[in-house]
């Protein structure tokens, strides 16, 4: 496998494993919120929104950043 291929499926992974990551923090953050994790309801805004955040703009920053370099 040529290394620009393997290159671009590692770089895919990580993104996807961003986007999975945030997905969970944000669905804890709404299970806090909810009442069905033992966090108050200020942890779980800040997973809520932690988790938002890394799931839509961080693989679009990192993906940016990957252009920049070359």
């Amino acid at each position: 496998m040529p290394s620009d291929e393997r290159t671009a499926m590692r770089r895919f992974w990580i993104l996807q494993g961003l986007r999975l990551a945030g997905l969970g923090l944000a669905l804890a953050g709404a299970m806090a919120i909810a009442g069905t994790l033992n966090l108050n309801q200020a942890q779980g805004a800040v997973l809520l929104i932690g988790g938002a955040v890394a799931f839509f703009f961080l693989p679009v920053l990192m993906a940016k950043h990957w252009k920049a370099k070359g």
